[in-house]
C-alpha cells in the first residue's frame, strides 16, 4: 500500500486524509471499514493530473487482502497456542505421584539425605564424578576407577571433601570419563523421583519432585515415566 499512498500524502489534502485514518484507528492494524474509508479518501483527493491506475489499485486491494489474512492466521495461532498449553497443563498435573526419569544432573540434599543421580557410559573407562553446590563451588570430587560401559548410579554420602556433612540445598553432579588414551568418553546423566508438584516459573514448566522442596525438573527433559 505505499506506492499511492504516498501520493495521498504529499498532496495539498494529505492532512485530510491523515486525520481521517487516525481517528478511525489508533493502532497500526487497519480493519476492513477502516482501511474502506482511507481508500476513498485517497480517491477523492488523488491528483486529477496523476490518477492511480488501475493496476494501482488492485495492488492496494491485494496487499490488504494479504494483512488481513495474516493476521486472522496470527489469531487463530494465538488461540491454538492458549488451547494447547491448557492442554498440556492438564497432562503435567495427571504425572503427579507417578515416577518420573529425566535427562538432567541435579542432586537435593534433605536432612542429610541425598536424592538419586545417575549415569550412563557408552564405553569403558576411568571415571571421576565431581559434586557442586548451588554457586557452582566444587565440594566432593569422588575418584570411582574403571567401569565399563553400563548405566551406573552417583554414589555420594552427602559430605564435603574435608568429611564434613553439606548443608541441604540443591546441589548438582558432573561426571567425567576418560578411555586408556586419556580420550574423554560421552557421558548421560539422569535424576528420577517421584512428582510431588507441577510448576510454572517465568514461563517454564517444571516438575517438582520427592517434596515441595526437591528436584525443579523442567518437563522438556523428561524421557521416561512410570507408576509410582
Amino acid at each position: 500500500m505505499s506506492g499511492a499512498l504516498t501520493s495521498v500524502t504529499n498532496s495539498p489534502a494529505a492532512s485530510s486524509s491523515t486525520s481521517a485514518g487516525s481517528a478511525i484507528s489508533s493502532s497500526y492494524n487497519l480493519d476492513m471499514n477502516a482501511f474502506l474509508n482511507l481508500f476513498l479518501t485517497q480517491l477523492k483527493y488523488q491528483d486529477p493530473t496523476n490518477p492511480m491506475q488501475s493496476y494501482e489499485l488492485a495492488s492496494q486491494l491485494a496487499q490488504f487482502s494479504s494483512v488481513e489474512q495474516l493476521n486472522k492466521v496470527n489469531t487463530n495461532l494465538t488461540q491454538l497456542q492458549s488451547s494447547l498449553s491448557s492442554l498440556n497443563n492438564a497432562q503435567m498435573v495427571d504425572l503427579i505421584g507417578k515416577k518420573v526419569v529425566g535427562q538432567a544432573s541435579t542432586l537435593q540434599v534433605a536432612s542429610g539425605n541425598v536424592s538419586s543421580g545417575d549415569y550412563q557410559l557408552g564405553a569403558s573407562g576411568t571415571v571421576t564424578v565431581k559434586i557442586y553446590d548451588a554457586n557452582n563451588n566444587l565440594v566432593r570430587t569422588i575418584n570411582v576407577g574403571s567401569q565399563d560401559a553400563g548405566k551406573y548410579s552417583v554414589s555420594w554420602d552427602g559430605r564435603n571433601d574435608s568429611g564434613t556433612k553439606v548443608g541441604d540445598g540443591t546441589y548438582s553432579f558432573k561426571v567425567e570419563a576418560v578411555d586408556a588414551k586419556g580420550n574423554a568418553l560421552d557421558v548421560t546423566t539422569t535424576v528420577s523421583g517421584t512428582v510431588y508438584s507441577y510448576r510454572l516459573d517465568q514461563g517454564t514448566a517444571y516438575l517438582i519432585l520427592n517434596g515441595p522442596d526437591g528436584i525443579k525438573l523442567p518437563t522438556s527433559d523428561i524421557i521416561e515415566v512410570s507408576p509410582a
